[in-house]
C-alpha cells in the first residue's frame, strides 16, 4: 500500500462534508480532483470507502475504520507542525556558530555578547579556531569566515575585504628603524617561492625564522621578540602590545562571508543572529577592511591578489 497524507486529507473532507462538490469547495479543488484522489486512495487500500446515497455520501465500514486513523494522522500533523512552527518563530534555542579566532578576538565577541543580553532565551554554542565548519554536514548553523571564496551548501553573503599590513611592538620598530640585524620576520610556513610572500610587505630583504602558522602565535611571539608579522588589519589594530610597522604596505587579502543554513532560513532565532552581525560589519566596516583613520602611518596600498601565506 502506498497511501499519501494528502490522499487521507481528502478523505477526511469527504467524511466532514459528505459529498464531493462540498468537499471540493473546501479544499480549493474542483470536483474532479476530489473524486480521482477517492479512487486512488480505495485503490491502494482495496477497499470501498462510501456508499453513494441520495443524502450524501455514507462511510462503509472500512470507510469508519480509515477515519480513526486518519483523524489521529491529523492530530499528530497538528502536533508538529505546531512544535517544530513555534520553534522556528520562538526567539530561544541554541544556535552554533563557527568563527575564526581573528575576529573573535577583534570584535566578534564583543558583538556576540550583546547579541546574548539582547536575546536571554537563546544560548551560543561557539566554535572559535581557523577549521571551516561544513554547514551542509550540519558542523555549525551560522559560519563566519575569512576565506577568498566560499563552496557550502548554505547561503552566503560576501561582507566585505579586508587588508593585512606588517605589526610588530614598538621596540622592534625602533630597532628597525637603526637597522638592527636581528630583526626578522616571523615565518608562516615552509616556502618554495621565487618570489616570498615578504615581497609585498614593504621589508622584503629581512630574514624569516620559526614557523608560527596561527594568528595567536603569531601575535605572541611578535610581542616578545624582535619580530615583524603580517596580520588582518582589523586583529593587529586590536591587540594593545603591537603596533603598524612604518612603511608597511597595505595588501588586500581575504574577504569576510556570513553564512547560514539553508533550511534554518525561516528560523527567527537565526534571522536575528545574522541580521545582528550584518549590522556590526556595516557599522564597523572601515576598522574591519583595516582603512579606518586611527592615526598608524601607512605609506601606500597595492591592488594585487597574493599568494596565502603570511595569514
Amino acid at each position: 500500500m502506498n497511501t499519501e497524507w494528502d490522499d487521507l486529507r481528502f478523505f477526511l473532507a469527504l467524511r466532514r462534508k459528505g459529498s464531493l462538490r462540498k468537499a471540493a469547495d473546501a479544499l480549493g479543488v474542483n470536483h474532479g480532483t476530489v473524486l480521482q484522489r477517492l479512487k486512488r486512495l480505495e485503490a491502494a487500500l482495496g477497499a470501498r470507502l462510501f456508499d453513494r446515497t441520495r443524502n450524501g455520501l455514507l462511510a462503509t465500514e472500512a470507510g469508519l475504520e480509515l477515519t480513526l486513523h486518519a483523524e489521529q494522522m491529523e492530530e499528530s500533523f497538528r502536533n508538529v507542525r505546531a512544535a517544530v512552527g513555534g520553534r522556528d518563530k520562538a526567539l530561544a534555542g541554541t544556535i552554533r556558530v563557527s568563527l575564526p579566532f581573528a575576529l573573535f578576538e577583534a570584535g566578534l565577541s564583543g558583538a556576540l555578547a550583546d547579541f546574548a543580553e539582547r536575546y536571554p532565551g537563546i544560548d551560543l554554542d561557539l566554535d572559535v579556531g581557523d577549521r571551516f565548519s561544513r554547514l551542509a554536514d550540519l558542523e555549525a548553523d551560522i559560519s563566519v569566515r575569512m576565506a577568498f571564496a566560499v563552496e557550502d551548501e548554505a547561503i552566503g553573503q560576501r561582507i566585505l575585504q579586508y587588508h593585512k599590513t606588517t605589526y610588530a611592538t614598538p621596540e622592534t620598530c625602533a630597532l628597525l628603524a637603526e637597522g638592527d640585524p636581528g630583526v626578522t620576520w616571523l615565518g608562516w610556513k615552509d616556502s618554495e617561492d621565487e618570489h616570498p610572500w615578504t615581497d609585498n610587505t614593504g621589508f622584503p630583504g629581512l630574514p624569516l625564522r620559526h614557523k608560527a602558522p596561527e594568528h595567536r602565535t603569531q601575535i605572541g611571539m611578535a610581542g616578545s621578540g624582535p619580530y615583524l608579522t603580517l596580520l588582518p588589519c582589523f586583529l593587529g589594530d586590536s591587540t594593545s602590545s603591537l603596533v603598524r610597522v612604518p612603511g608597511g604596505t597595505m595588501i588586500p587579502d581575504r574577504s569576510i562571508w556570513l553564512l547560514y543554513r539553508t533550511d534554518l532560513r525561516r528560523t527567527a532565532r537565526i534571522r536575528a543572529l545574522h541580521d545582528a552581525l550584518r549590522s556590526h560589519f556595516r557599522e564597523n566596516r572601515l576598522f574591519y577592511e583595516g582603512t579606518a583613520q586611527d592615526g598608524r602611518k601607512t605609506t601606500k596600498i597595492i591592488h594585487q591578489h597574493v599568494p596565502e601565506q603570511g595569514g
